[in-house]
């Protein structure tokens, strides 16, 4: 029931449900591609910058105009792009990444996104790029070494398997994989949901965690809770 209201309300989103053994679960829905690959084609996604939907159409234009202007989301979402075109670069013979961000709009948050498209010079299948790519700058942080050593000693719970890379591979080794973020791990009826935000020199902690309750809604919603308010 979880997964098929995930899969109604974001069709614009990877869904997953991975059950290793019954009754425990990770299960989300989540915007960000890692990496697609098909023989020498690739495919990923900078994402990152966000702010909310709107209560009409042109709520909705004036935030994503707000968002595509606020220095702050764009210059969080130029380390990500950048990460991208550092690790990308070396490995293929044409690369697109659009110089400017587009927005991406959910049913409940919209985000900078710049697509990104190349031709890899080696077809060695998706896990190896899987390798070069996790984590973005996005869930791990710039200069990745330094970041992740920081998240890993002030972080009170650690991640488990919380934005995380989930998908599947071909017989080829082709195959599509996403960030598991928007994401809940479930333990027969105790459930945790894992939901974060991008922090940069200029972010603002009650802005932050405003964010984060919009990324929860989506589980949330999907499990039929509703949050308490403190």
């Amino acid at each position: 029931r979880t997964l098929t209201q995930l899969i109604r309300q974001y069709p614009r989103c990877y869904t997953f449900l991975f059950e290793p053994q019954p009754n425990h679960a990770f299960i989300g829905a989540t915007p960000e591609l890692l990496v697609r690959t098909h023989s020498h084609e690739i495919e990923s996604m900078g994402l990152a910058g966000s702010i909310q939907r709107g209560a009409t159409a042109a709520g909705d234009t004036q935030l994503a105009d707000e968002l595509l202007a606020s220095a702050k989301d764009r210059s969080e979402h130029d380390l990500v792009v950048t990460a991208l075109r550092r690790r990308l670069q070396p490995l293929t013979t044409s690369l697109e990444i659009s110089a400017t961000p587009e927005i991406l709009a959910l049913s409940n948050i919209q985000h900078l996104y710049t697509p990104v498209r190349g031709e890899l010079t080696h077809a060695d299948g998706v896990l190896p790029l899987v390798e070069t790519l996790h984590p973005t700058p996005a869930l791990g942080g710039s200069p990745r070494e330094q970041a992740l050593a920081f998240i890993d000693a002030t972080e009170p719970v650690p991640r488990g398997w919380y934005a995380a890379p989930v998908g599947w591979i071909d017989s080829d080794m082709d195959g599509s994989f996403a960030v598991a973020i928007r994401s809940a791990v479930a333990q027969q009826q105790r459930v945790w949901l894992y939901a974060g935000a991008g922090i940069v020199a200029d972010s603002v902690p009650d802005k932050e965690w405003e964010e984060t309750g919009w990324k929860f809604r989506p589980m949330l919603d999907a499990l039929g809770v509703e949050p308490l308010n403190h």
